[in-house]
């Protein structure tokens, strides 16, 4: 029973190591997804457009308000920015406590609805 008994204690080490290395690997993700979407949100938002229609003469200016599905896109990458804002003091608490199982639960929780 002696070798079960260490058998069991040396794999708690390599599981809060591999552990460890998920959660950093969830912040590293989370950080490049906000800075992706916020990107692209003020990329879209500030964007400013002429075209011209038939001559030089004529022009259009186009805004991103001028279709409803760009406007979308501006507001749910923004919502999405918040969110993983939001959520990296979460993936910190998990590097810092691996064992720490209420707030991994919350982080599951809220990225399933959204």
């Amino acid at each position: 029973m002696d070798s079960g008994e260490q058998g069991e204690t040396s794999k708690a080490p390599l599981s809060r190591g591999v552990s460890k290395g998920v959660s950093m690997l969830d912040l590293i993700l989370r950080v490049i997804a906000v800075i992706g979407t916020l990107a692209s949100a003020i990329a879209m938002g500030t964007t400013n457009e002429t075209l011209p229609l038939f001559t030089p003469f004529i022009q259009f200016k186009a805004r991103y308000s001028d279709l409803p599905a760009l406007t979308f896109f501006v507001v749910a990458n923004s919502i999405v920015s918040a969110y993983l804002i939001l959520s990296l003091p979460l993936s910190i608490v998990h590097i810092i406590r691996s064992g720490a199982k209420y707030s991994r639960l919350v982080l599951i929780i809220s990225t399933r609805q959204c």
